[in-house]
């Protein structure tokens, strides 16, 4: 398995491991402590589902590159992707267990809404501002609910249109 680049924000497969530590089990049932190739998931599928965790959560900041100077912000944005990972993995790979809440799931999601409010909010501040979202512009498209009678509907016979 090839080393993922060091990117900002994005957790190790260790630092998801430490949130989630009896799912590291090996094929034998020993607890390894991190996900490698003899465990399911294994380090490969835990590094793709950072990756996804990684996406949702930076979607939601302002540009990391402006949280650069501030280090306590990437590391929180780091923690916050690792439980977002290992609420993917829960989902995942035990959701029977998550269904009838027999997975910590529920405990790890309260805990990232919490982290990701608080750091959403500082990296809002950070930034310089609300962040509002990406540079798009809506504009409103009428729909043929909106045009009216006197466009959609031809005239009665013997009447004169408007």
């Amino acid at each position: 398995m090839s080393t993922p680049p060091v990117v900002a924000g994005r957790p190790t497969i260790d630092q998801v491991a430490v949130l989630i530590r009896q799912r590291t089990k090996d094929s034998s049932g020993n607890t390894v402590g991190t996900f490698d190739d003899d465990t399911e998931p294994t380090a490969e599928q835990v590094d793709t589902i950072i990756d996804g965790a990684y996406d949702v959560i930076a979607m939601r900041l302002p540009a990391v590159e402006r949280l650069a100077p501030f280090p306590s912000l990437i590391a929180g944005m780091t923690q916050v992707v690792a439980l977002e990972a290992a609420c993917r993995i829960e989902k995942a790979y035990w959701p029977e267990q998550v269904r009838t809440d027999r997975s910590n799931y529920s405990v790890l999601k309260v805990e990232l809404d919490e982290a990701l409010a608080g750091l959403i909010e500082q990296a809002e501040a950070a930034a310089g501002g609300e962040f509002t979202g990406w540079p798009w512009a809506t504009i409103t498209v009428g729909s043929w609910t909106s045009i009216g009678t006197d466009l959609c509907c031809p005239p009665e016979p013997g009447t004169t249109p408007p």
